[in-house]
């Protein structure tokens, strides 16, 4: 079974564009993967989530398991990434703070980083998601390429 590791910006667009009503087919087989161990986010992508003014943080939180706690080698990793990306988080602002934990828990877990975010844009450019996974040879996906990949019937 592979893993994901889905990103802030994956979750909010489900959100937005793929409410539980309309998308039932879709929220039973994300349900599934979740509780599969399938997908999974770092608790920080959770406190970014709980940021929003929508109520998609407390339907997340329903989902035992799907935000995984800080262990030793995914902060280890972490600690790698901020050191080796410099820019990847802005020390003195609350955005992004959860990129280097994404890749991080892909990178300890051997899973794969699912994001909507694109690389730098050129060469000073911040760096982004896609390039830390590059640097640190974690694999990624973008969304479409993640449901390809995942096979879902939608």
């Amino acid at each position: 079974m592979a893993l994901y590791i889905l990103d802030t910006n994956v979750w909010i667009h489900i959100g937005r564009h793929h409410p539980p009503d309309p998308f039932v087919n879709f929220w039973r087989q994300l349900d599934d993967s979740i509780a599969s161990g399938e997908i999974r986010s770092p608790e920080d992508v959770l406190h970014e989530v709980e940021a929003g003014s929508d109520d998609l943080a407390s339907v997340l939180k329903r989902h035992s398991g799907l935000f995984v706690p800080l262990d030793e080698a995914t902060m280890a990793a972490a600690g790698e990434i901020i050191d080796g990306c410099e820019g990847l988080v802005d020390p003195e602002g609350e955005r992004n703070r959860a990129d280097p934990f994404v890749v991080a828990l892909a990178r300890s877990r051997g899973g794969t980083v699912v994001t909507r975010e694109r690389g730098r844009r050129g060469p000073t450019g911040r760096p982004r998601i896609p390039d830390a996974c590059r640097q640190f040879g974690v694999p990624w996906l973008d969304w479409f390429s993640f449901l390809k990949a995942i096979a879902w019937a939608l």
